[in-house]
């Protein structure tokens, strides 16, 4: 977005705009809303930051390399969670029904900086009178993303899993690969909301990762991953309330990273999620682990109880 915006402009934008009067069925259906409070970034601040960031990148972005672009990506999604925690208390909406300037603004950027999703989001909340966004970020083969109302679809094109997540998550891993062991892979790495944690900066992102093998062996699968992420076969394990499932959790004391797991078998192959997060934000986004693994459908049908 190349328009000069000012901080003046965009508080009208943020208290005048055509918001939805009347909300979606259920906003992030899935998704817990008990999550959608304490933004990081008050209104003022928030649309101050926002034209920052906006014209630092007219500015800077051309010259940005690709390990450049995650401080100013992540800062980006911190200013949408709170704008989007901000329309959620006025609206009982996340996703505004008719356009918005702010969030295209912010969105407008996000796909450049390597976050997937970034132009459907963009188009989805863009003024009528702009023209669509191209895509930039190519989605791996293998893999399908769309936007369904407030809500991505991330999926394999052979229907071994599929799942549901929030717009406003970032989606900024997509990737078919084969692991040094030679299993086949895909794995999709995703943030969530933010939180308040230990950090230096006092609030972070969690992590959730997605992953599938298929035709790899279960307990080979299942130590792979396990010692990938640093969980050793010593670590606790934890109720996934709602799916009837454990999953293996470590706690890093040196470095505040929480680091769990969950791992199971299904007909067409090997399969895990992921949940990593820094001493308290992984606490205040725990919830959405629970629903990510609600939402994973697996050969058409949701995992098996274990």
């Amino acid at each position: 977005m190349k328009k000069f915006l000012t901080a003046v402009g965009l508080i009208c934008v943020v208290f005048s705009c055509g918001l939805a009067s009347e909300p979606i069925e259920v906003a992030q259906r899935g998704y817990t809303t008990t999550t959608l409070r304490d933004p990081v970034f008050d209104v003022p601040k928030l649309v101050v930051e926002a034209t920052a960031i906006n014209n630092w990148l007219n500015q800077n972005y051309e010259t940005l390399a690709q390990d450049q672009m995650k401080g100013p990506r992540e800062h980006i999604y911190y200013l949408i969670d709170s704008y989007v925690k901000n329309i959620y208390t006025r609206e009982s909406v996340i996703l505004p029904k008719e356009h918005d300037l702010l969030l295209a603004m912010l969105f407008s950027w996000v796909e450049r900086l390597g976050v997937y999703g970034g132009t459907l989001a963009y188009n989805a909340v863009k003024s009528p009178d702009s023209p669509k966004m191209p895509t930039y970020l190519v989605v791996p083969e293998g893999m399908t993303l769309s936007l369904e109302s407030d809500l991505f679809i991330i999926s394999s094109i052979t229907g071994s899993w599929r799942v549901k997540v929030p717009y406003y998550f970032m989606i900024w891993g997509m990737n078919n690969f084969t692991a040094t062991n030679g299993m086949t892979t895909q794995l999709v790495s995703l943030s969530t909301g933010v939180a308040t944690d230990v950090t230096e900066t006092g609030h972070s992102q969690a992590t959730l990762m997605v992953i599938y093998s298929v035709g790899a062996d279960i307990e080979e699968f299942s130590q792979f991953w396990k010692d990938g992420l640093g969980i050793g076969n010593d670590a606790e394990t934890l109720d996934l309330p709602m799916v009837d499932r454990e999953s293996f959790h470590s706690f890093d004391a040196e470095t505040k990273l929480h680091k769990e797991i969950n791992i199971w078998k299904g007909d067409r192959g090997s399969y895990a999620v992921a949940y990593l997060g820094m001493d308290g934000a992984y606490q205040w986004n725990r919830p959405h682990y629970i629903d990510f693994m609600n939402a994973i459908e697996v050969g058409g049908i949701l995992p098996p109880n274990q």
